[in-house]
């Protein structure tokens, strides 16, 4: 692993094994089918954008729509590639909307990159089995943009929270390192160990876990260690599902693959995120035994990209990652 990124952060690279067993191959994506229907949240505020309306096709879910705002580099700039973003929670809002990231999409498009920004119709997750079965969605839209929109250059994705799950589930679960070049999960994925996160009182085992996962001095507040079960990423498997349930629903499943020779993976944590999202994410993250690198951001709450240190974190992730 390198060490010779330049970040004003915390920096931890780890590269601890992991019991989890590697899957032998990757379950059957769906389609995506183009609609001849315009966005009905239209382009977007930033210019050089436009957007395209799809229909997502999953084994065993419903369809799903999905906008996805596509932001042209800056002229007069190298080319350098693609970066699909993705916004929290249930991913229902674009990363670059009214709260989110609109300063970094213009920063990365500035940069010479290609920015596809998606929005799912009411949300990714839809109670339908469980989050490794609704997760088919991304990983299908992120392959039908690298195959279809993506062209030349670097593919990398980033996205914060319920987005970092996105990425994080494509990885694990759906093979997506075979066409990720960088991978930037930011404030998770919160839905690391579902089984950890989704009870009323943390386990001995996950309270003494979350207590020293963590290392020491890079958070400027503790921690949280649980979602509790009435939490909705809790109840997507059902109403009261089991411990074995919520693990098997989890990002670190025990089928989950946790080796991506052809990904560089950049975890970004704030360093002031009171929740859940950091010490779960790590359950995940110092599991990957391919490159790597953990970092946390002074000053810097769950929404990674709300302040200029969050923002620059992940242009430099990208910057570094893709040269």
């Amino acid at each position: 692993m390198s060490l010779s990124l330049r970040l004003p952060l915390v920096l931890l690279l780890a590269g601890a094994g992991c019991a989890y067993s590697q899957a032998v191959s990757s379950p059957a994506l769906g389609t995506v089918t183009e609609s001849a229907e315009p966005c009905k949240s239209g382009a977007g505020p930033i210019p050089n954008t436009a957007c395209r309306q799809f229909q997502v096709v999953c084994p065993g879910v419903r369809p799903i729509a999905a906008q996805v705002r596509i932001t042209e580099p800056a002229a007069g700039v190298p080319f350098r590639g693609t970066v699909v973003v993705g916004s929290g929670g249930n991913g229902a809002g674009f990363y670059a909307g009214p709260d989110g990231g609109r300063p970094l999409v213009e920063d990365v498009a500035a940069m010479g990159f290609r920015v596809a920004d998606r929005a799912w119709d009411g949300g990714w997750p839809t109670e339908e089995g469980g989050m490794v079965k609704e997760s088919c969605r991304y990983a299908t839209l992120l392959t039908w943009i690298h195959d279809h929109i993506h062209k030349e250059g670097k593919f990398v994705a980033t996205g914060n929270s319920g987005g970092s799950a996105e990425i994080s589930y494509a990885l694990t679960t759906w093979g997506r390192g075979d066409i990720l070049d960088v991978a930037i999960p930011t404030s998770g994925p919160p839905l690391g160990r579902l089984d950890y996160a989704c009870v009323r009182q943390a386990s001995p085992e996950w309270a003494s876990l979350c207590a020293s996962i963590v290392p020491k001095g890079v958070m400027e507040c503790a921690s949280g260690c649980i979602l509790g079960p009435g939490n909705a990423v809790c109840q997507q498997t059902g109403p009261n599902p089991t411990l074995q349930q919520l693990l098997d629903d989890s990002v670190m499943h025990p089928g989950a693959v946790l080796n991506y020779p052809k990904t560089k993976v950049y975890f970004l944590y704030g360093a002031h995120d009171c929740g859940e999202p950091v010490p779960i994410g790590l359950t995940y993250a110092t599991k990957v035994t391919s490159w790597k690198s953990i970092q946390f951001v002074p000053h810097t709450p769950h929404p990674l990209f709300s302040t200029p240190e969050g923002r620059a974190a992940i242009r430099n992730a990208i910057d570094a990652g893709t040269k």
